[in-house]
């Protein structure tokens, strides 16, 4: 997306930020029970500035740098700041970049990506640091410094998210017309669980459109390329697959990659593909051109942005609002966007580039006590999981 310019006039008494756009219900007053006649969104609130380090797998992923750029965005409003690592590899990284944020004075972990699971959480909190990730743990759901993770909607049992999203990619894909199917599993076969439940919901869609009448065919055992793109194996796999007869890819992480090859293939009007992504300027072309029919896009400010509300509630020792009806860490329940037409890209797109967000600074305040008399646990879940994509683009 373009390069956003962020100049913000800041009242010294309350700052109103007027959201123009497609979503009506998404006003920018604050409910009536307010307190923004003593507390100011001017980014002196919280008093002492609240460090956050962020955990990602790839400082280069388009999402990665939306969330970072909402982030930011709230930096001028609120009185945080943001550590970022560098991009993850290894278990040894994760728990360097973790010691590091410590020694910098931070107050939370956000991790976004987890290579260790609860080993990372545990140092985090060893460190005097509060965490909150992407993936919920049961056994560490009594500690107060744990502040939980969030849930998909539609998710149940062994059904989590990520193998929604694959859900999604694969019956979206397989319902596009196309005829036979190739997946690119990223970190499944690395024993990456995000990517094995990805992968698994991928084969389930794919079946459950061929039982309504796909014709699209796709073999778990042949159709697959593992691992990730600038390796010497998937380049080569990348050109067989070209030389062959697939007319439907579909990518676990960033399609990006794809762009360019199918392109020099003389591919571009044979080829469909699905993705995992973004609403960014890298996916624009590919969209508006119908080649990318099915894009899961997990809304930054939606599914990463009441992680900041439920860090300074924690800071601020409002930890009431960190905790379910059971009194353990809240797993904030959220939607997940299934784009699948050019209007609905566009108008997001269009939204987010004229320097709008789904949910604004001022809206997350609604999470804050010190804002607003009514707020909760319960209030905060109510707030973001609201936001489908219908709801959204009202």
């Amino acid at each position: 997306m373009k390069k956003r310019i962020w100049a913000l006039m800041i009242c010294m008494i309350m700052l109103v930020v007027t959201m123009a756009g497609c979503n009506s219900n998404d006003s920018s007053s604050l409910s009536s029970d307010s307190k923004t006649d003593t507390i100011s969104l001017d980014g002196s609130w919280p008093k002492e500035t609240v460090l956050i380090g962020v955990e990602c797998f790839d400082t280069t992923d388009e999402q990665f740098l939306e969330i970072q750029e909402y982030y930011e965005y709230l930096t001028d409003y609120y009185n945080i700041s943001f550590m970022y690592s560098e991009s993850i590899a290894s278990a040894e990284a994760e728990l360097d970049f973790i010691s590091s944020c410590a020694a910098a004075g931070a107050k939370a972990i956000i991790g976004i990506y987890n290579v260790t699971e609860t080993e990372a959480v545990k140092q985090a909190i060893d460190q005097g640091m509060y965490y909150w990730g992407t993936t919920y743990y049961d056994e560490l759901a009594d500690n107060e410094m744990y502040l939980g993770a969030y849930e998909f909607i539609g998710s149940e049992g062994d059904k989590n998210g990520d193998y929604l999203a694959g859900y999604e990619l694969g019956y979206g894909l397989a319902k596009s017309g196309v005829s036979h199917i190739l997946y690119c599993n990223g970190g499944a076969s690395f024993g990456v669980q995000m990517f094995i439940d990805r992968q698994e919901g991928f084969g389930a869609g794919v079946m459950a459109a061929q039982d309504e009448g796909s014709e699209a065919v796709y073999d778990p055992a042949n159709d697959v390329i593992e691992g990730w793109p600038g390796t010497d194996d998937y380049t080569a796999a990348q050109s067989a697959a070209l030389s062959s007869d697939y007319d439907g890819i579909a990518t676990s992480f960033n399609a990006a990659t794809w762009f360019q090859p199918i392109a020099d293939a003389g591919k571009a009007d044979v080829i469909k593909l699905a993705a995992i992504g973004e609403v960014a300027d890298t996916y624009y072309e590919s969209v508006n051109s119908g080649q990318m029919v099915t894009l899961v896009y997990d809304c930054e400010e939606v599914v990463f942005g009441h992680v900041i509300a439920t860090i300074i509630n924690a800071v601020n020792e409002d930890i009431e609002l960190t905790r379910n009806e059971n009194q353990k860490a809240g797993a904030i329940r959220i939607h997940r966007w299934v784009i699948d037409s050019i209007e609905d890209y566009n108008a997001i797109y269009e939204y987010h580039d004229a320097l709008n967000y789904f949910i604004s600074a001022e809206k997350m305040a609604e999470c804050f006590p010190e804002y607003n008399d009514a707020a909760s646990y319960q209030s905060i879940n109510d707030l973001y999981e609201v936001y489908t994509l219908e709801y959204a683009l009202k």
